[in-house]
């Protein structure tokens, strides 16, 4: 492989700056062949490895490998498609054991067999009257999935894989659930109308690639029915009270501050008449 640039490596000596400058700016902006990238702690590409086939001016077919993140950037190329393509998978491989956050694999997604992928799809069902119904997402090794109420993208998780995101997920949506049943049990106690989210059982699927191929973890866990004592239910039912009481009297002071702005705009509008068109 000749190297074009390079950030810690020396570069090939039988071409000049500009030349290699040239040579990986074609390079750059050729075809695509493989690519493998990851994402930073918020979503952005962060680090990158790409095999691009591309011409050089005088007819050249060449194929380079072009390995990037936030402080690097190196740009190596050969005539042989072989040569290049077992370079392309060397360095993803390489690159591969810096690791990504706390141990978790460093590529969201990778065109090499064997390396795994911190990026994954999830699925959370709940079950409801026997049926279960659900939503997927996309999740991230090293950090929690965007979930309503559960975890936003900032979380920091502890899984370095994705037995351990499966179990982790769980963890937080049955207990997510479990504050749901109990709060539903609270509502139907006290007779009050609201959105019945309660559910009998959780289940999280993660599916993703593995150091061995595609993997699937399914962890499911049934939700107990919450029964809150008397002296909860009195509590709680104090509470909405005092929560209908302050919104009742926001209401009431926005009402009074509109009026009071509709009577001094009338005010103004009848001392203007008395001051313009009464005295007249």
């Amino acid at each position: 492989m000749r190297v074009l640039l390079s950030t810690y490596e020396s570069v090939t000596p039988d071409l000049d700056d500009e030349e290699r400058e040239a040579l990986a700016a074609l390079a750059g902006a050729g075809v695509v062949m493989r690519a493998t990238r990851a994402t930073d702690t918020y979503g952005q590409e962060g680090a990158e490895v790409r095999l691009r086939g591309y011409t050089t001016e005088d007819g050249q077919e060449r194929w380079a490998v072009i390995s990037s993140g936030h402080d690097y950037r190196d740009v190596s190329d050969t005539a042989d498609e072989a040569e290049a393509d077992a370079a392309y998978e060397e360095e993803v491989r390489n690159v591969a054991e810096s690791g990504g956050e706390d141990d978790a694999p460093l590529w969201g997604y990778s065109d090499v067999s064997g390396v795994p992928h911190a990026a994954y799809t999830l699925l959370v069902e709940r079950k409801r009257d026997g049926e279960w119904e659900g939503e997927e997402v996309q999740g991230y090794l090293g950090r929690f999935p965007s979930l309503p109420y559960l975890y936003s993208t900032d979380d920091h998780s502890t899984a370095t894989d994705l037995a351990g995101a499966a179990l982790e997920i769980m963890n937080g949506i049955a207990s997510q659930q479990a504050d749901a049943n109990y709060d539903a049990a609270l509502m139907r106690a006290v007779g009050a109308s609201f959105v019945d989210e309660s559910a009998e059982a959780v289940r999280v699927t993660v599916t993703g690639v593995g150091a061995d191929g595609e993997e699937t973890h399914t962890e499911e866990r049934a939700v107990p029915t919450q029964t809150p004592t008397e002296e909860e239910i009195e509590k709680h039912r104090r509470l909405l009270g005092e929560v209908d009481a302050a919104r009742e009297a926001e209401y009431a002071a926005e009402e009074a501050a509109y009026y009071a702005e509709v009577d001094a705009f009338y005010a103004e509008v009848d001392a203007f008449y008395a001051e313009h068109v009464d005295g007249d």
